[in-house]
């Protein structure tokens, strides 16, 4: 039987039609099959940084592959200002399996108050050929809580002074917390050294301090005049006291200094002049005891 060469093409048409009809797997349907989510437990973690406390908060992650091969996730975790752990983590994912990570972020302890974004950058791979990557993105926040600490001193805790003498007596306030605060000054025992004679006169009841910072608060004072003649010989105490104002916070600082008010007070003068009268009279009495003699 002779070759028919109108046959022979036609079969090799045939075969390369056949050929052409194979399904061949492309780029775009090996990408479908990497599918993966990454989702935050929460929005955001609270760091407590006062001293004493860990500076740490933590939360989760969770990687779900939601496509139909099997995956691998490399994942990198960045914040700026605080240490994450893990910074770098790997899973393997079968088809519709997931699988959740616990992630924390410290702050150092007195670390000042501030919120940082926490990012994550995930990428997955289809695991036989580590090849077609996807890229998912996520983060959270990481808050350095604010926290007040306080301190106060008298800037004299011991005064001598005469009666009815009018002074500035100075406290200082220190704000060693994370933050600027706003602090409350009062004068705990006002009301006793006011029926004791005293007027007092805070400028103002609250100052703002930066973190670290430092603040004179002045007291204007007028010690006891006395209504007679007289001699006085006394001690009192003023107790003074800081509070933070901050939310939440219950920060408290008392300072106490002394006053001796000693000296002697002559009604409807003024007690320098009251002092260069004694002065006058003294000399006068030491004058008549000569003459006398």
């Amino acid at each position: 039987m002779k070759n028919n060469p109108l046959r022979a093409f036609l079969l090799v048409v045939l075969l390369l039609g056949s050929t052409m009809l194979v399904y061949v797997p492309t780029s775009s349907s090996q990408l479908a099959a990497v599918s993966f989510s990454i989702e935050v437990a929460d929005a955001s973690v609270q760091l407590d940084v006062r001293p004493g406390s860990s500076g740490v908060g933590c939360t989760s992650m969770t990687i779900t592959n939601q496509g139909t091969a099997n995956i691998d996730v490399d994942i990198q975790l960045s914040g700026g200002g605080v240490t994450i752990s893990p910074s770098a983590t790997s899973v393997t994912l079968s088809a519709g399996a997931d699988a959740t990570v616990p992630v924390c972020a410290l702050a150092l302890t007195q670390s000042s108050y501030k919120n940082v974004d926490v990012s994550i950058v995930a990428q997955g791979k289809e695991s036989n050929t580590q090849t077609f990557t996807v890229t998912k993105y996520a983060g959270f926040t990481a808050q350095i809580l604010q926290y007040a600490r306080l301190a106060i001193r008298a800037d004299s805790p011991f005064i001598r002074i005469g009666p009815g003498s009018d002074y500035v007596q100075t406290y200082t306030v220190v704000n060693y917390g994370n933050y600027i605060d706003t602090i409350l000054i009062e004068v705990l025992n006002q009301e006793d050294l006011e029926e004791g004679g005293f007027t007092l006169a805070l400028g103002q009841s609250q100052w703002q301090v930066d973190s670290l910072g430092e603040q004179v608060i002045p007291i204007t004072m007028q010690t006891p005049r006395g209504t007679v003649l007289g001699w006085f010989n006394e001690y009192h105490t003023v107790i003074v006291k800081a509070s933070t104002t901050l939310s939440g916070e219950n920060e408290a600082r008392t300072v106490t200094s002394t006053l001796w008010i000693r000296g002697v007070f002559i009604p409807g003068f003024d007690p320098m002049f009251s002092i260069m009268a004694l002065a006058f009279l003294a000399s006068i009495l030491g004058r008549v005891k000569i003459d006398e003699e």
